[in-house]
């Protein structure tokens, strides 16, 4: 449904070209429809993943939605996504299906919780998205930081993923990325390798930095007239777009993305779709992150190799999985991910660029802090919690 709906609304803007005039407008009627829904207008992928961590239902609305709004946002041309509106429509539908079948909380770190049909649900939804059955796992835990509720429920979730990818596969829904060819590992390469991952780590903690900024400050002044300020970036959007000629960045990205795998990349395009998304974003609209993050270290990888003379598709599949673990702080996920799309054999160059990505990006993505971070300051204050011998004594 997400990938029918979705797919036709984001076609109608090359139609009709007018739809861009019609953001602003758009975007007010998400926020009135969450409004209707009584759902937060604020409400975003990381804060639906907050309510996962401490082990709370999503609401079953949530999956109505996500749907319209990403629908309504990328009619208007506006650069989200898709996925992270699976991911919400999944915690969503494995909440409402957790309680009608009467699923009994788990046991979390925090005490009981009832987020592990949700966290089924996400790594399902985005399994059938992008053919990853190991990777969506991996991205579902990641992002629950590895919580003891929703790490017995492993093997479940990788049976949803792999039903999920099997249904994906026989039907022929889902975005295909292509695979590129590999070159033969020498040092040469792996210092490019290297160099793309630390670029990605710089682009990636610089998006994820400017979007949590501009929607932390849209959430403070949403609750007097979240209207207003919604149709504020949508103008800003559409401005931007018209003055530029920048219509070809409109959308999801996938377009960007494939072209960038084929070699096809100006040096700045990056940057253009890097801060398309986070206006678009960061102003209230609904939609997802992760194909345009895909697509911007895609563009920025492409770019790199052009510049430098290495194969220039190679280096956008290394840029679509080091900025995802840079921006995202999911490093685990961007190496299962890259090898499901983009072949085992690109396990060790992607090892490379994904390492020197999440070493060298900020603590703090899009979604949060990282899970490796957040575990071991989890440690750092048990041990600091630990009663001393001398106290036991």
């Amino acid at each position: 449904m997400l990938t029918l709906s979705t797919g036709f609304a984001q076609s109608l803007p090359a139609r009709f070209p007018w739809l861009l005039l019609a953001l602003p407008v758009l975007g007010a009627l998400s926020v009135g429809l969450y409004r209707l829904l009584r759902l937060p207008a604020a409400l975003t992928t990381e804060g639906v993943v907050d309510e996962l961590r401490a082990g709370r239902r999503v609401p079953g609305s949530l999956t109505v939605g996500i749907l319209g709004g990403s629908c309504l946002t990328l009619l208007g041309g506006g650069s989200v996504g898709m996925e992270a509106g699976a991911l919400q429509m999944g915690a969503s539908t494995g909440s409402v299906l957790g309680r009608a079948f009467k699923l009994p909380p788990a046991r979390g770190r925090d005490g009981a919780s009832d987020g592990y049909p949700g966290a089924i649900g996400m790594a399902a939804a985005f399994s059938a998205l992008f053919f990853a059955p190991l990777g969506s796992c991996m991205f579902v835990l990641e992002l629950v930081r590895f919580d003891r509720a929703v790490l017995r429920h492993a093997p479940a979730m990788l049976a949803a993923a792999l039903v999920a990818y099997a249904i994906a596969r026989a039907v022929g829904i889902g975005d295909h990325i292509p695979r590129v060819a590999l070159p033969g590992l020498s040092w040469a390469v792996a210092a490019h390798c290297l160099l793309v991952g630390l670029c990605c780590a710089v682009g990636g903690a610089l998006f994820a930095a400017c979007l949590r900024a501009l929607r932390r400050a849209w959430r403070r002044r949403a609750k007097a007239r979240p209207f207003a300020l919604v149709a504020v970036g949508g103008l800003a959007f559409a401005g931007i777009v018209l003055a530029c000629g920048w219509q070809a960045f409109q959308g999801t990205g996938m377009g960007l993305l494939r072209g960038a795998l084929a070699g096809s990349a100006a040096p700045a395009d990056f940057a253009v779709k890097a801060g398309l998304t986070v206006l678009v974003l960061g102003f209230g609209f609904k939609g997802g992150e992760i194909m345009p993050m895909f697509s911007i270290g895609a563009l920025l990888g492409c770019s790199l190799g052009l510049a430098t003379g290495a194969p220039a598709g190679f280096s956008a599949a290394l840029g679509m999985a080091a900025f995802f673990a840079a921006a995202g702080r999911c490093p685990l996920t961007a190496l299962l991910m890259g090898a499901e799309i983009f072949g085992w054999a690109s396990l060790p160059f992607l090892l490379i660029a994904v390492a020197a990505a999440y070493a060298g990006s900020y603590d703090v993505g899009v979604f949060g802090r990282g899970a490796a971070s957040e575990l071991a300051r989890v440690r750092r204050r048990a041990r600091r919690d630990e009663p001393s011998l001398e106290e036991d004594r």
